[in-house]
């Protein structure tokens, strides 16, 4: 209880010394506005926008109605059967803030180009005096950044020149457009959008280069799904200047849209090129086999065989129903095997012809292989490690697709003789038949697989046309990019904690080490 007492009694005695030092706290209170001031009035102000667009799935083919028997399930898990596309949001998140993605947009606004005038917190945007460009080689293989500081007078331009690895150089110029080389690195500085008033002024500018720049700028846009269940996205970042913030966004969903348009236009040519060539080829096979029937029943002086084989029963229609439908698809298998194993096709996409994105089946990833190997070729060379590799990726699943066609081929080898064998047990048993109604149902059934490629054929080319005339944007915009009420920054609140803070810790601090001096010196003393 004694030792409560004498703790209360030195608190006590704490508090009272501190209140009597009230003019200290005052002084003190009074002068931390200055830096709050200073952060209210010189810290850029900050902005947050937002945009929302929701991802939108391929609409199922039509293709589906065919429907071609028992193997159409075997089909499927090669990737090429019909079938509904769906959206992996995670995977959309992924593209859109690719750096791939973000360099198209940031070399769409100019914004690896930071202006600014001297003492500035804020980059200029649109209202630029002047403009500062790279030529393309320089834009591509640009690894460093420079600094340019712009001294402008009418007659006289001096630029200082510098980089991270060093060059320092300085140009005059007594007028624009001009060429500033640095080393390899080649740079055109011309006038702004702004008209000049003739006044000197002086401009830094900032080349960063897209990679950089699109880094930083990953780690500033956010995009997240509102929810598990949902295809909508929300995209957020932050910036200063209010039209620079919503160009952001908007020109990333317009980029967006127009790549994966370009990806489904690529899709739909090479679908379309595949389907003429094989509508030409089936179109001349069905000519031959319809002169065949001509010729058989003009030999045979056949009228209407098919009241000659109306006594068929309901067990042979459906065995060769399956028949055709087994036919159909290992004519389908042999077309694609030989646009795969044609030398001229060896990097090009197999096209989709019953394929959707929501399928992963060994063509799927096959095609999506040889889009990366072109991608990193178009932006590398041959000698490239990752072109290598990509290289080698699309020989290893090209050997895959062709064991896939390979194994697909003997299965329905298999299917089909046993139902041959099935068919010609059954047709043994008819003595009654003629000979020619046999050959002729043969010649019915060529034409008829022939008709029914030729129509599936046909379906989708008509679909792949309707694909092309009709691009719906792949991200639809439900809600363009806005500026929120509240800035980000300055806060007064935090203004005002700053004050609170420095009003009780610097005189508090004060004192303590005032009382902290006199007591070592006390000490000192005494132990002289």
């Amino acid at each position: 209880m004694e030792n409560k007492d004498k703790e209360t009694i030195g608190l006590k005695s704490i508090i009272v010394k501190y209140i009597l030092q009230w003019k200290l706290f005052l002084v003190v209170f009074i002068l931390s506005f200055i830096p709050a001031v200073l952060y209210l009035t010189f810290y850029p102000r900050t902005y947050e926008f937002m945009a929302g667009v929701k991802f939108q799935a391929e609409k199922e083919s039509s293709m589906g109605s065919f429907g071609i028997g028992e193997a159409a399930g075997l089909m499927k898990s090669f990737g090429i059967s019909a079938g509904g596309g769906s959206v992996s949001i995670d995977d959309e998140i992924a593209v859109i803030t690719s750096n791939r993605m973000l360099r198209m947009m940031i070399l769409d606004l100019g914004l690896n180009v930071l202006y600014s005038k001297p003492y500035s917190f804020y980059n200029m945007y649109h209202d630029t005096p002047l403009k500062l460009t790279a030529d393309t080689v320089t834009m591509a293989n640009l690894n460093d950044e420079y600094r340019f500081t712009v001294s402008f007078a009418p007659g006289n331009i001096k630029v200082k020149a510098k980089s991270r690895s060093g060059f320092r150089e300085t140009f005059t110029f007594a007028s624009l457009p001009a060429e500033i080389k640095t080393g390899s690195d080649k740079f055109t500085l011309d006038y702004g959008e702004v008209p000049l008033t003739g006044k000197s002024f002086k401009l830094n500018i900032r080349y960063v280069p897209l990679n950089w720049m699109a880094e930083d700028l990953k780690e500033s846009i956010m995009v997240e799904d509102i929810s598990v269940s949902s295809n909508v996205l929300e995209m957020s970042c932050s910036e200063h200047s209010i039209e620079r913030g919503k160009d952001m966004l908007n020109t990333l969903i317009r980029r967006y849209n127009e790549d994966a348009a370009s990806y489904k236009q690529i899709e739909d040519n090479k679908t379309m090129e595949f389907v003429d060539n094989r509508i030409s080829l089936i179109v001349a096979d069905l000519a031959k086999v319809e002169l065949d029937i001509e010729a058989y029943k003009t030999k045979n002086d056949m009228t209407l065989p098919e009241l000659d084989v109306a006594f068929y029963s309901e067990v042979i229609k459906e065995l060769q129903t399956s028949i055709i439908e087994i036919e159909s698809q290992s004519r389908l298998i042999n077309m694609l095997d030989e646009y795969i194993k044609d030398p001229a096709n060896k990097y090009n996409v197999v096209p989709p012809l019953f394929t959707t994105d929501g399928e992963k089946g060994a063509i799927t990833k096959y095609n999506e292989a040889l889009l990366e190997r072109d991608r990193i070729l178009k932006n590398s060379n041959e000698t490239n490690a990752l072109f290598k590799m990509a290289d080698n990726r699309v020989e290893s699943l090209r050997s895959g697709v062709f064991v896939m066609i390979d194994n697909a081929r003997k299965t329905m080898d298999e299917t089909l003789k046993d139902l041959n064998l099935i068919e010609k047990q059954l047709i043994s048993k008819m003595k009654t038949i003629p000979e020619k109604e046999r050959e002729y149902v043969n010649y019915r059934r060529n034409q008829e697989i022939l008709q029914g490629l030729y129509l599936m054929l046909l379906q989708k080319r008509e679909e792949t046309v309707f694909s092309l005339s009709k691009q719906t944007d792949r991200a639809r915009v439900i809600e363009p990019a806005y500026v929120k009420k509240k800035p980000l920054g300055p806060r007064k609140l935090y203004a005002a904690i700053g004050i609170l803070i420095l009003t009780l810790v610097v005189p508090v601090g004060s004192l303590f080490v005032k009382d902290l001096f006199i007591s070592l010196k006390e000490e000192y003393k005494r132990t002289k």
